[in-house]
């Protein structure tokens, strides 16, 4: 099936259990600071149900289902997966940074390499539970890493990590936390595992599972929806895109066999994601709904600067155009992974890693300096605006406001307004903050990020070059 956005925002009257502080959420479709976000996304789901590009015919089922549950075979399937990507990252101009088709990607990537999981039953597990996430369109979000605490030395010696407590005939039962389940307030199902190493003696915590978010037990612990305190539309127009971060407690919950992929097998674990094409997969989407996310940063900041009056400096121009570069060098990176597509077993194919996670890489380091170019472009403007849009309902106030921008038109006015309220809210405000957060983090610490691109790397080739150099000059001086 291709699900609706009415469909979707039904399905979440679920009885799930969502925290806000102390306050258990009715329902997240109405709430304040969710309903937004479950609105956007929403519409995802009407963009693809409407769209028959997004959609392909999946030979199990001969049904039309979304390319988000594509397994790609050539580098025409990465490019129509791209396309979905595209077209999903729009909605929100690349805002909702994991949208359902980040960890729909991983969950595909998994099943691509089912094996992995070492264990014939439990890779049956794997492929049902994609096609049960495939067959019914639904949004699946993770939580694949302890809580804090785990920067060094074993991730079961955490003492408050999600870990196998007991087994029986009804399943395995888990206690205890999982991070960070972005969307988890908004999503289906949850995908739980582990994306950092485990070791020898972790095998309490190297368990992997998919269970549904209004499972008996499994409690959604939000952090602040910065959208709950949203003014207005227009002073708060990135509210709706505000995903929500949640840590997941797993209060004795039994996860029945059936959805069990990994148990008491640490590399097996960490090898779900590292040794199958789901960690590439689901990173592509992460740089294709960047890439959309910095053009929209980009065009915005043009257009501050043409109501500014400050485009025509030399100065503000070389900037913009610093910042333009490093747009379409995103854009190329995104294009050369789909260049010369990785072969996996069983004629699967994936973007190329060495381009995959010198993305991540560049991305990780250079997205808070193309976010601060702008903050010093907006400069002091957004400290001397109004408090809100209530100036503009008294006629002393709004007289003041067009005196401020020194013009009588007051859609002039409000048009600057508007354009420092988005600025700010790209790249100032609280959720621009978290954002940002998420831009350094979202495929790993740095020190992690850096070490897949040592990994993949291919050494072998460069440093032959060297060998040969080495060799050809010893050569010509007539050492032996």
């Amino acid at each position: 099936m291709l699900r609706t956005g009415d469909e979707f925002l039904a399905s979440l009257q679920d009885g799930r259990q969502v925290y806000v502080g102390g306050e258990l959420v009715d329902d997240v479709t109405t709430h304040r600071g969710f309903c937004g976000a479950a609105n956007t996304v929403a519409r995802l789901f009407d963009r693809t149900s409407s769209d028959p590009s997004l959609a392909y015919v999946e030979q199990e089922t001969a049904e039309k289902t979304s390319v988000n549950f594509l397994r790609p075979r050539s580098g025409e399937d990465l490019a129509l997966r791209r396309t979905l990507h595209t077209a999903w990252a729009d909605v929100s101009n690349g805002l909702f940074g994991r949208s359902p088709d980040h960890v729909a990607a991983m969950i595909t990537g998994m099943a691509c390499r089912p094996e992995v999981t070492g264990n014939d039953q439990y890779a049956e597990n794997l492929l049902n539970y994609w096609r049960h996430i495939r067959d019914n369109d639904l949004y699946l979000s993770f939580a694949v890493l302890p809580p804090a605490g785990s920067k060094a030395g074993k991730s079961s010696a955490v003492q408050n990590a999600m870990r196998v407590i007991d087994t029986s005939d009804a399943g395995v039962t888990v206690r205890g936390f999982k991070m960070l389940a972005t969307g988890g307030a908004l999503c289906h199902e949850i995908l739980v595992g582990n994306a950092q190493p485990l070791r020898d003696g972790d095998e309490s915590v190297a368990v992997s599972f998919g269970i549904a978010a209004n499972h008996p037990g499994v409690k959604i612990l939000s952090r602040k929806p910065y959208a709950a305190h949203a003014v207005s539309k227009i002073d708060d127009p990135l509210a709706d895109f505000d995903e929500s971060d949640a840590a997941i407690y797993f209060d004795d919950v039994v996860v029945p066999w059936n959805r069990i992929f990994v148990l008491d097998d640490w590399r097996a674990s960490y090898g779900l994601f590292v040794e199958t094409p789901g960690h590439t997969l689901g990173n592509a989407q992460a740089h294709i709904r960047l890439l959309t996310k910095m053009r929209f940063m980009l065009a915005a900041a043009k257009r501050l600067g043409e109501a500014l009056d400050f485009n025509t400096n030399p100065a503000v121009q070389g900037v913009l155009g610093g910042l333009a570069a490093r747009v379409k060098m995103l854009e190329a990176s995104v294009i050369a992974q789909e260049s010369r597509p990785e072969r996996w077993d069983h004629g699967f194919v994936s973007q190329d890693r060495q381009f995959m996670y010198a993305n991540s890489n560049w991305s990780m380091e250079y997205f808070s300096d193309f976010a601060t170019e702008m903050r010093r472009m907006l400069a002091s403007h957004a400290f001397q605006q109004p408090a809100d849009v209530s100036a503009f309902d008294d006629n002393y106030t709004r007289k003041l406001f067009l005196e401020l921008n020194r013009t009588d038109d007051f859609e002039v006015a409000m048009g600057r307004y508007r354009l420092i309220r988005l600025m700010w809210g790209l790249v100032g405000s609280e959720l621009a903050s978290r954002n940002n957060q998420y831009e350094l983090f979202y495929a790993g610490p740095p020190h992690v990020t850096r070490s897949r691109m040592y990994d993949y790397f291919d050494w072998e080739s460069a440093e032959a070059r060297v060998d040969e150099f080495l060799a050809q000059t010893a050569a010509d001086d007539g050492i032996n």
